[in-house]
């Protein structure tokens, strides 16, 4: 990285990093004061800022952080420690500040609260091995300031229908072993005609973009999930006549909900403060997210008992430049501008995928590994998940004959 000390309008140093301004030219240390504000949760047991620079970010938190809760600054090149110590006034830092150049100690720190100036992404390596990791956090951190007050509202509207009859539901599943996550992946417009022999004798969840899919086959799925808080997820109901159960995140759109005229069951989310609160008043279950319907879907057919679980239209990646299979409400095509990542499938073939699809990926890789579920997966051009096993459909019609 380049680095070049500049001075601000207000007398103050600023900094460039790659010719990019990390502060304001105007006033350096005001505004980061302000972004810090802006961004920092006093509920969180620590904090990992990433990126040093002169400092400014870090003299900001430790301004607001109370009880020596611990810090870890992570230095994107070594660099910057000599140029936060030829800053005068730097002082000595408190011993719950860690400033280290290693990822690998920020990599597992949990129920740390993540603090990174944007402009770090925008200078970093994107060979950097924590690279796609910060820019999925990053998104996501920007996408909840965005629909935050939409998540809160619908969480509300949706907690005022009652809908905490979940256990019961896993109670009436105990004997269903054998299930089937549908996602609306490139793959299901081959796969889906699997379903047609397969439904009956497994349980059929689909994410709520698959829905229309199954449906034109004539497949009407045994629960439809949904998580999304903005209102365009009611075109994934909208003229379907399903009337089966539906699973709903606490923070999706309660209209699309209200609009289900079936059984529906509300799900808890962890991470979500509102939801983490009231799980705990109503002794209900809370379930791990991992940011996209079919992780939430995957956690919830875990929660309810299934012994097996195989995936369809679980791609996260393409060969082509369509993300969705033909009849999904979410599909697009995307453009050559869009920034890829090469991964391998399940064919060994190198595809394509996008920054968010690659951290729900990570998320399977890591969930799967754990779990205690035997899984398969459909998608022979679709990402390959670590520990999932590729099956074909003669392979599948055996599994449910076994089972």
């Amino acid at each position: 990285m380049q680095f070049e000390k500049i001075e601000a309008r207000d007398g103050n140093t600023t900094l460039k990093v790659n010719n990019i301004l990390l502060y304001s030219k105007y006033r350096p240390i005001t505004d980061t004061e302000k972004f810090i504000e802006s961004e920092f949760n006093n509920d969180d047991k620590g904090y990992v800022l990433i990126g040093l620079g002169l400092g400014y970010h870090l003299h900001a938190l430790l301004k607001l952080v109370t009880d020596s809760k611990p810090i870890f600054v992570y230095v994107l090149d070594s660099q910057e420690i000599d140029l936060y110590e030829s800053i005068s006034g730097s002082g000595k830092l408190p011993s719950n500040v860690t400033i280290t150049t290693d990822y690998r100690e920020i990599a597992n720190v949990n129920d740390y609260q993540i603090i990174m100036p944007h402009v770090w992404l925008q200078v970093m390596d994107k060979q950097h091995p924590l690279y796609y990791l910060l820019m999925d956090i990053k998104m996501k951190q920007m996408s909840y300031k965005r629909f935050s007050s939409m998540m809160e509202k619908n969480f509300y509207e949706n907690i005022r229908q009652r809908i905490f009859s979940l256990q019961h539901y896993q109670e009436s599943l105990k004997q269903k072993k054998f299930s089937c996550l549908i996602s609306s992946g490139p793959s299901l417009d081959i796969t889906k005609k699997w379903l047609e022999v397969v439904k009956g004798k497994a349980y059929l969840l689909c994410v709520g973009s698959a829905l229309k899919v199954l449906l034109e086959e004539d497949i009407v799925p045994d629960g439809v999930i949904l998580s999304d808080c903005q209102p365009t997820i009611f075109e994934q109901l909208k003229d379907s006549g399903y009337t089966g159960v539906l699973f709903f995140l606490s923070t999706a759109d309660f209209n699309s909900v209200r609009y289900h005229k079936g059984d529906k069951y509300i799900l808890l989310q962890k991470g979500y403060e509102l939801s983490e609160q009231y799980a705990k008043k109503m002794n209900y279950p809370l379930l791990e997210t991992g940011g996209s319907v079919a992780t939430t879907g995957f956690s919830l057919l875990e929660y309810l008992g299934f012994r097996s679980i195989v995936l369809f239209g679980q791609d996260l990646g393409f060969m082509n430049e369509y993300t969705h299979a033909t009849n999904s409400t979410s599909g697009r095509n995307l453009s050559k501008d869009e920034q890829y990542i090469e991964i391998e499938s399940n064919s060994g073939a190198p595809i394509k995928t996008l920054p968010n699809l690659y951290s729900y990926l990570t998320w399977f890789n890591r969930n799967c590994k754990k779990s205690t579920c035997y899984i398969y997966n459909t998608a022979k051009n679709g990402a390959k998940i670590e520990n999932v096993p590729l099956i074909d459909e003669k392979q599948l019609y055996e599994l449910i004959k076994n089972s």
